[in-house]
């Protein structure tokens, strides 16, 4: 089994089932931890926060295109539809996650989201990101 499912399982071992199936790919996955984190947050459940933060963090941080692409287009940009996920996004996504994904948020945001959270994380428009 890969890391990546093994992690995943971690954050949803009720999901375990559906995350072992073959044909499963991990934009689906995410798709599938995003109401899990909201529901997290909404219960302060900060154990299953860490573990599906943590999961996303280390996927967008690894060098293969087919895990940091979906840990970006599938969860990150998406942490700003709702606010219980938009209001807590300066207290889990680095710096640094947060640069590389702009331009995925200001395509879903409104201009005021954005601007606040570019001043929270001082971004200055010569940041390029990775995504096009």
């Amino acid at each position: 089994m890969s890391v990546w499912r093994q992690k995943a399982i971690q954050c949803a071992p009720e999901l375990k089932k559906e995350f072992e199936q073959p044909d499963l790919n991990l934009y689906t996955v995410f798709m599938e931890l995003l109401p899990l984190l909201r529901q997290a947050h909404i219960d302060n459940d900060y154990e299953r926060l860490k573990k599906i933060y943590d999961f996303a963090e280390w996927c967008f941080k690894q060098k293969d295109e087919n895990l940091w692409n979906p840990a970006g287009v599938s969860f990150y940009e998406h942490l700003a539809d709702t606010d219980v996920t938009y209001f807590q996004f300066t207290n889990w996504i680095k710096k640094e996650i947060y640069f590389d994904i702009r331009d995925l948020l200001n395509q879903r945001v409104d201009d005021e989201k954005m601007k606040r959270l570019d001043d929270y994380y001082g971004f200055k428009q010569t940041k390029k990101s990775q995504y096009r």
